[in-house]
């Protein structure tokens, strides 16, 4: 295997090809572009395959990081039950934009950590 799982995690967590290490993964911030500028690896799996992913992981933290928090200062009155409507339905938007291309960048790093084979510079020739 050329590319090990440990060269893979930290490529992907800094935004960079999972395959050769190159930055410029990203056509927007919430859209990967289709190929890899330098290696043309495609980043695409299918039509939504990471952005499905992404909205999981959102989720979850949003759910975490946000709601339950305001949930509890609520029941302990340290805030309104309108006040934390409004915050955590806030903060859920702001948190799941602000780190989507982070949570992008998690999902593509766990899916080929865990088939990291599926990698072209670590496909045999009878995989290609």
């Amino acid at each position: 295997m050329e590319v090990k799982r440990g060269e893979i995690f930290s490529r992907t967590l800094s935004g960079r090809c999972p395959n050769c290490g190159h930055f410029g993964i990203f056509q927007s911030w919430f859209r990967l572009r289709k190929q890899c500028p330098e290696c043309e690896m495609e980043l695409e799996k299918e039509e939504s395959g990471f952005y499905f992913g992404t909205t999981s992981v959102g989720y979850v933290l949003a759910i975490l990081l946000v709601i339950v928090p305001v949930c509890i200062l609520v029941v302990m009155d340290v805030l309104g039950m309108w006040a934390g409507i409004a915050i955590a339905i806030i903060g859920s938007i702001l948190l799941c934009v602000l780190l989507y291309p982070l949570m992008l960048c998690w999902v593509i790093m766990l899916y080929y950590i865990v088939q990291a084979e599926e990698l072209p510079k670590n496909r045999t020739d009878t995989q290609a």
